[in-house]
């Protein structure tokens, strides 16, 4: 239940404080007065629109707070922690919203700053705001769906979640399937293509760093003769001198140790020198072995340097095409071979996905076949109780009807229900629209052809009043529900508003004195300037102040004492309960 909002810089208004209370609360005054604003304001406390515009002049920002009682309301702790917000012990909520003149805002929950989204989640379970947009969306087809089935209880809760999942799982098969079917000709293409790459990497035969092992061996076929005529000259030096005046280094070094080791043998003390010289020689007759093996082993062959040129330039034509590296273009190979396994099986996925659309649909329409029977026996209850509303709105002959069909589309069959061709949408294959006829013998047309704006307001009150009954929402707010009625329609709707706030928290703004005379608490608005400046305040009137207003709003600004006498005894009937 709304308690209390506190109102800075919003338009006209420079500050109001408003304590609300439970049952029927009505707000009166003059056209223009600012009545509307009030609502405006309570609709932007819970995430409704906000506009720069709606800045005071000469203020920077302008700030609403609004706080509720949560005590009676054991489902909000759940929506609260969903948005991670902690409820206060002692079950109150204070929401509010600021908006600055450059056109930012921010939104507060028990002070702490939220998104919109957060706000309006929370908000949209705490007030149901009815103003002359919402008179007009009721013409509109498009709202009756929701409004049937917000009637409909937990058993049709229960089966939409169930349809909603059997036809979230269809959508998706049937868009796999679109998409494998549109993209026949193009698979083919890339099928081609994926076997090209594939088969070249493969026949390649490419092993990880060939193409550094062939190009050193590049190096060195191209260098034969330059290699062949060092590591000669070298080897005649060290090992094998083909000059008898130039002897070679190993030569030396045996005549040396043949001196050396007969020196040995007389004098022992020269055994470690005769050691290492030996040493040396053979570590000289081993450096000679290995430039005669390497010297033999040069290949002076053209076409093996040729091969390794054409097998050097092949690689670089495939890492031109498939990666920087040869492990990127055996991976790129690997990655193509698998591929191409996808591409060639999916025409078997396609035979499993048209298989399983068919089963699939078959589900969704079931489950859909089993919502469309019991919107029509709720579309029964509904026709029945708003009917009987109406004609305790004054509208005795008035006629509801509920209008129930199969949605169908351009010539695309998507589901057969109950042997209907139909397309199905997230809330099944139903079309919904409210017909009325307020008189006798008149066939029910729809909303928006037939409905004046008094009938639509009686229609509308009706509906809510109805659908009261199932929902737990603790504040109602209709602004203007008195619009385009008079006489014994108004004090029906007085009288409709009146047994809804013995239920739950309303709040109206009418022109009419009987709604007015109805309301368990009165607050007045008014216009006034102070300083030069235009400022809308209000305040709850005392029963004198009560019965000035209702005067008024019965014969003008200056009512007569028989008009007063007149709105006493209105608001005395009330008193006593016999409106």
């Amino acid at each position: 239940m709304l308690l209390e909002m506190d109102v800075r810089d919003y338009a006209l208004i420079e500050h109001i404080s408003i304590e609300f209370g439970d049952g029927f609360n009505v707000l009166t005054g003059e056209t223009g007065a600012g009545k509307s604003l009030v609502i405006d304001c309570l609709g932007l406390a819970v995430g409704g629109r906000a506009s720069a515009e709606s800045v005071r002049t000469g203020a920077e920002s302008a700030v609403v707070e609004a706080v509720f009682d949560l005590s009676e309301m054991a489902s909000m702790a759940d929506v609260l922690c969903e948005q991670g917000i902690d409820p206060e012990p002692d079950g109150t909520l204070v929401v509010s919203r600021e908006v600055w003149r450059q056109g930012r805002s921010r939104c507060r929950i028990n002070g702490r700053i939220v998104t919109l989204t957060s706000l309006s989640a929370v908000g949209e379970c705490l007030v149901d705001i009815y103003g002359q947009h919402e008179y007009q969306s009721l013409a509109r087809p498009s709202r009756h769906l929701a409004l049937l089935d917000s009637f409909g209880g937990a058993q049709l809760a229960e089966a939409l979640a169930v349809y909603r999942t059997k036809y979230s799982v269809w959508r998706s098969a049937r868009r796999e399937l679109a998409e494998l079917e549109a993209t026949g000709r193009e698979r083919a293409r890339r099928a081609d293509l994926l076997a090209f790459e594939a088969s070249e990497i493969e026949s390649a035969k490419l092993r990880p760093d060939e193409d550094a092992l062939l190009s050193a061996e590049r190096v060195v076929l191209a260098n034969a003769e330059r290699l062949l005529g060092g590591v000669s000259q070298a080897f005649e030096l060290v090992y094998e001198s083909s000059r008898p005046d130039s002897p070679s280094a190993y030569d030396v070094l045996a005549d040396a140790l043949a001196h050396l080791d007969a020196a040995a043998r007389i004098d022992a003390s020269l055994a470690p020198v005769r050691d290492s010289l030996a040493s040396m020689c053979e570590q000289a007759g081993s450096l000679g072995r290995a430039m005669r093996s390497y010297r033999e082993s040069i290949d002076f062959s053209p076409q093996r340097l040729a091969a390794v040129e054409e097998r050097l330039a092949a690689i670089a034509r495939l890492k031109r095409k498939y990666g920087d590296t040869l492990a990127e273009v055996i991976e790129h190979g690997r990655a193509a071979r698998e591929a191409l396994d996808l591409v060639i099986h999916a025409d078997e996925r396609l035979a499993e996905l048209e298989q399983r659309v068919a089963e699939y649909a078959g589900d969704v329409a079931g489950a859909a076949g089993e919502i469309s029977r019991l919107r029509s026996r709720i579309a029964s209850r509904l026709e029945h109780d708003i009917t009987c509303e109406l004609a305790e709105l004054s509208m005795p002959k008035a006629v509801f009807c509920i209008q129930i069909r199969k949605a169908r589309g351009d010539g695309e069959q998507e589901l057969v229900v109950d042997g209907q061709p139909c397309i199905a949408g997230p809330d099944g294959v139903d079309e919904v629209e409210f017909l009325f006829s307020a008189n006798a013998g008149e066939e029910p047309r729809p909303l928006a052809r037939i409905a004046s704006g008094g009938e639509m307001s009686r229609v509308m009150l009706a509906i809510k009043s109805v659908l009261a009954q199932v929902d737990d929402m603790p504040t109602m707010v209709f602004d203007e529900v008195d619009q385009g009625i008079g006489g014994e329609a108004s004090r029906a709707v007085a009288a409709r508003l009146a047994r809804v706030g013995r239920t739950r928290q309303v709040l109206a703004v009418t022109h009419l004195p009987q709604i007015a005379a109805a309301a368990s608490r009165h607050f007045a608005v008014r216009k006034e300037e102070r300083g030069g400046r235009t400022q809308a305040g209000i305040w709850r009137l005392d029963p004198d102040e009560r019965v000035a207003e209702v005067g008024r709003m019965l014969g003008g600004d200056n009512p007569s004492a028989l008009t007063l006498a007149h709105a006493r005894e209105m608001l005395e009937k009330l008193a006593a309960g016999r409106i």
